[in-house]
C-alpha cells in the first residue's frame, strides 16, 4: 500500500494458488463489509435497497 493510505486493515495476498479460492473471497467479502459499516447510515441505506441487506454482510 501507499505510504499515504490506512494500513491498519491491509492484507497483501499473493494470487499464486496457494491461497484457495474460498478464503480469498471470504477475505474481500469481511472487507467489503468492514468498508460498508464504515458508511454514513444514508448511503448504507442506498446500498441496502439495491442489493438487499443479505449482501452487504455476508
Amino acid at each position: 500500500p501507499g505510504y499515504h493510505m490506512n494500513k491498519r486493515h491491509w492484507n497483501t495476498v499473493i494470487l499464486d494458488g496457494s491461497v484457495p479460492r474460498g478464503e480469498i473471497e471470504r477475505m474481500i467479502d469481511n472487507s467489503y463489509a468492514l468498508v460498508v459499516r464504515g458508511l454514513k447510515r444514508s448511503e448504507r441505506l442506498g446500498l441496502e435497497l439495491r442489493h438487499g441487506r443479505e449482501a452487504l454482510y455476508r
